[in-house]
Order: structure tokens, then sequence, then C-alpha cells
């Protein structure tokens, strides 16, 4: 099933839960004002003691993905060059489960009474690589006007290999998100024990890259990475380079309260520019697909 399919079985089950929800909140007299806006009411822990106490349901999570990339274009500038590599076929650096560090952090709290409706924080940690031996079609202009070769790129047919084209975005493609959150009892009660609930979610936030490229030999530096090179837009061993949109959805299962495991589908648009290479930058829009298994902890408010 490719991405645009996946898409579809997503906005087709986010259709059927807001007419749900819809039809629950129309059989029920608006309380409040805000009834009429939002599909639920904060619930009044938030009003009498802010938003972070332990009075809400809490969670945390660690867990592996598993991403896949559709192609897209690369586009590099550099002094006296403007010029996009075409269709890029990427992969995951994908490694077994097991004792290495996670791909994926997610802390959350659920806002309302029924515990249905939640905010959470997400962490993506993937890995982007540009695949070796995979012909590209070079459009625009390179400076010098050099011919394809095996050393060299040039406008049109080229082959990307180590020599020529190696691009990478490790440690990695990051993809620090704020979610909403929407959770739909399916068996048992919420939270308790050997229940299982649908969860679905909608977010966005920033895309922050520790980049690695090596272009017809020129190999491009961000420095060491230390306390004063960090994180930045500009510099920095990590670099701010745009946006992530996330739409997710799956299943969480409440093993033996208040331990859960969770499995869901991303689907996940990035928009990166000013990614550096040497002498210039490169822009790049991508979409992937991603397979996420977690591990969760529920704390807090538990009924």
């Amino acid at each position: 099933m490719n991405s645009q399919s996946y898409l579809r079985v997503f906005f087709a089950s986010i259709v059927a839960l807001t007419l749900n929800v819809a039809a629950q909140t129309a059989s029920t007299p608006a309380q409040q004002s805000q009834s009429s806006y939002m599909p639920f009411k904060f619930s009044s822990d938030i009003s009498k003691k802010g938003f972070f106490n332990t009075d809400a349901e809490w969670y945390g999570s660690l867990g592996f993905n598993k991403t896949y990339y559709q192609n897209s274009d690369i586009k590099i500038t550099q002094p006296g060059s403007n010029y996009t590599i075409n269709g890029v076929q990427g992969h995951d650096e994908y490694k077994t489960p097991g004792l290495r560090s996670p791909d994926n952090l997610r802390i959350g709290r659920f806002i309302d009474d029924e515990r249905v409706w939640g905010f959470e924080l997400s962490l993506d940690h993937d890995k982007y690589t540009s695949t070796l031996g995979q012909t590209a079609n070079i459009t625009g202009v390179i400076a010098n006007n050099p011919s394809p070769g095996a050393n060299t790129l040039g406008i049109g047919s080229n082959q990307l290999t180590s020599q020529t084209f190696s691009y990478m975005l490790h440690n990695g493609l990051n993809s620090l998100m704020v979610n909403v959150i929407y959770r739909k009892p399916l068996l048992g009660e919420i939270a308790d024990n050997s229940s299982l609930s649908f969860i679905g979610k909608i977010g966005t936030g920033l895309a922050i890259v520790h980049p690695y490229n090596d272009i017809d030999g020129n190999e491009n530096s961000v420095g060491q990475k230390t306390l004063s090179n960090v994180l930045g837009f500009n510099s920095g061993w990590w670099r701010i380079v745009g946006t992530s949109t996330g739409f997710e959805a799956g299943f969480r299962y409440v093993f033996k309260k208040p331990f859960y495991v969770e499995l869901t589908d991303k689907q996940l648009f990035t928009e990166m520019s000013n990614i550096p290479v040497y002498q210039g930058s490169a822009t790049q829009k991508l979409w992937s697909n991603q397979y996420i298994l977690s591990l969760g902890y529920e704390f807090g408010g538990l009924k």
C-alpha cells in the first residue's frame, strides 16, 4: 500500500471519528460556551491547578521506528550553481530493536474528564540516506557546465555514487512536534488492564537535522559537537531547517496497568531549507511513512 492509500485510510478514519464525536456532542446539551466550539470540555484540574498537575492522566513512552521515504527532489545552491537532483531515492538506516538508543520519545496528558482528548510532545529520531548507485536526472545550472562523469555531477542523467553525491541526514532527521491526541476505547475501560483503544494524532513542529554530505568530493563541515556548537539555524551540529507535520493512527493496549504498548502508522511531511552543503545550501521536501512501536507508562490521576 503506497502513501496516498495510507492517507486515504487515515482521513476516512478521521472523518468517521469526527462524525461519531459530533453525534455524541449533539445529543448532550452544551453546559458552557466552549462546548459550541470544541468537542470536549477541559477537565477542572486545569483551571484549578494549571496544566502541569498530577490529577490528570499522564503518560510517557520510548520506542522504535521503521521508516520508508518517497522519492524527493533535492535542490542545491552554490556559487555559480543552482540545480535540482530530481526524484532522489532515500532509505532508512533501520536496526533491529535491542540494546540501542530508541527512535522515538513521547510525553503527554489527557485534558478532559473522559480522558479521550489530550496533548503530546513527541520526538522522532529518524535517519535518511540517499541510496548509492541510483540514476537521477539533474536540471538547472552547474558552474563550468561539466558533463556527467564518474567523479562529477553534470546536467542530465547521473549515477549517484560516493564520489559524486553522498547525502545523509543522520543523528538524525529529527521531528520535534506538538500533537493533539484522540483516544477511543474499543475493548475494556480506558487505561485498565487488558484494555484496547484507538489512538489518533495530528501535529506539527520543528525539523532538526544533523547533515552530512559530499558533493563531487567536497565534504561539508558543521564543526564539532560542543556546548558552543550544539544547535542553531545557521550554525550548530544540529540545524533547525524547517517544519514537520504528521498524521498518525493506531492502537494502544494496556497489558498490565500502568504499562502499555502502542503501535501506530504515521504519515510525515518534512519541509527543509538551508541544509548546509559545501559552500552552499540544500532544500528538500520529503514525505515519509513510519511504523512506530513503543512501550509506555501511565501515571498521575488514573481512575
